[in-house]
């Protein structure tokens, strides 16, 4: 079905421009346009069509359009908002290394932390393991409406959790196993990106017969084709993780990158992508004690790409753009706070081609906010995912 939303403030190329008219089909956005800017209307926004006299356009005068939000780094579902341990499928405690584990295998689109992301204007999330692993498992990307998985996953196996710092250190020293320390999780780590490297060398050879689901998981991030996502607060295990990614050439991502000011230069050097947060955590461990809301500014001033996560269910999911507003509160510009939660974070998933930006062939994931929605007072109106409307207040 054609929709067709007319005037109010939209979030296009950089910054709220008033707009004229924002066209969705089957979909898609077709065309966007904007008032008094007629030469960056896009090629499809220019081109004459007769008025389609059976849509009724929808008058967004005052209202605030935004592409959906994009939480780039949480466990939803997968610890079921209201069921706390009974319902927590996180982490394999006892596992130390499991890649072949799908976090897209636990989802469960009944949990109504999706209901509330929807309420909160965020339209895709990442959903990952948790960080109790050195080697925790594959992350999923998912919209945040729809019944079954299966219809909302983008990607079932996105990227490779990997761990550092205290999670893994701290669950194995209190089974007093190994590894009980930073030294012992890197060890492990390395030796099983080395077996994966030994694995994909005998899988060419004629010997080769009984597959490895564990090294099989392995294998797309040994050839390139996936991304690993570190767990990493303090500096240190930023920059161990960031070593092991050069020792064994893969792309990675520092999730959380809560020190990540204090060696924001090296960061910037290393053109780091980053998923910081969540930003609403008191300092109680040593890795969060120097947690600052200036941290996603300062990285952004060295040149990285960086996004924002509520960590959910750490932060409720629809504190997204509560997030976002502090980063303003503290020095961020509104732009690039918008940007945090739309087009990096959808760059940082490999997904800038399709969400993040209110462009013509993008998916129609558009929210319409009743005020600018780095205000703490506006929440959305109507929520779009894929052009469907499927939230209004």
């Amino acid at each position: 079905m054609k929709i067709v939303l007319e005037k109010g403030h939209v979030f296009y190329q950089d910054g709220f421009q008033e707009l004229e008219s924002l066209v969705i089909d089957k979909g898609k956005i077709v065309e966007i346009s904007i008032v008094s800017s007629k030469a960056k209307k896009t090629k499809a926004a220019s081109k004459k069509k007769k008025a389609d006299s059976s849509v009724k356009p929808i008058d967004c005068t005052g209202k605030f359009i935004t592409p959906g939000f994009i939480d780039a780094h949480t466990h939803i579902s997968l610890q079921q908002d209201g069921f706390g341990s009974l319902d927590n499928d996180s982490n394999e405690l006892y596992g130390l290394l499991t890649p072949q584990v799908r976090a897209f295998d636990a989802l469960k689109m009944r949990d109504k932390a999706f209901e509330d992301a929807i309420r909160g204007g965020v339209t895709t999330v990442m959903v990952s393991p948790g960080s109790t692993n050195p080697i925790g498992g594959q992350a999923c990307i998912v919209k945040t409406a729809r019944r079954l998985p299966d219809d909302a996953v983008i990607k079932d196996s996105a990227a490779m959790k990997l761990a550092f710092g205290e999670n893994p250190k701290n669950n194995y020293g209190g089974q007093k196993k190994f590894p009980c320390t930073r030294m012992g999780t890197a060890a492990v780590v390395r030796e099983f990106l080395m077996k994966a490297q030994d694995y994909q060398k005998f899988k060419k050879t004629k010997d080769f017969k009984d597959r490895d689901i564990k090294l099989e998981a392995m294998q797309p991030l040994i050839e390139g084709k996936m991304v690993a996502r570190a767990h990493a607060h303090s500096a240190d295990d930023i920059i161990t993780a960031y070593r092991i990614a050069q020792e064994f050439n893969f792309e990675l991502v520092f999730d959380h990158c809560t020190e990540g000011h204090l060696i924001a230069k090296e960061l910037g050097m290393w053109k780091a992508k980053a998923v910081v947060g969540p930003l609403f955590v008191a300092r109680l461990k040593p890795e969060v004690a120097n947690r600052s809301y200036e941290t996603p500014l300062r990285l952004m001033e060295e040149g990285c790409l960086v996004a924002l996560t509520t960590d959910h269910p750490v932060n409720p999911i629809e504190s997204l753009s509560m997030a976002a507003t502090m980063c303003v509160r503290y020095g961020m510009e509104e732009k690039d706070a918008i940007k945090a939660v739309t087009e990096n974070a959808a760059a940082i998933l490999g997904l800038e081609k399709s969400i993040g930006k209110l462009e013509p062939e993008f998916d129609a994931d558009v929210v319409i906010w009743n005020g600018n929605p780095l205000d703490g007072r506006s929440k959305p109106e109507k929520v779009y995912i894929d052009g469907e409307l499927v939230f209004e207040d």
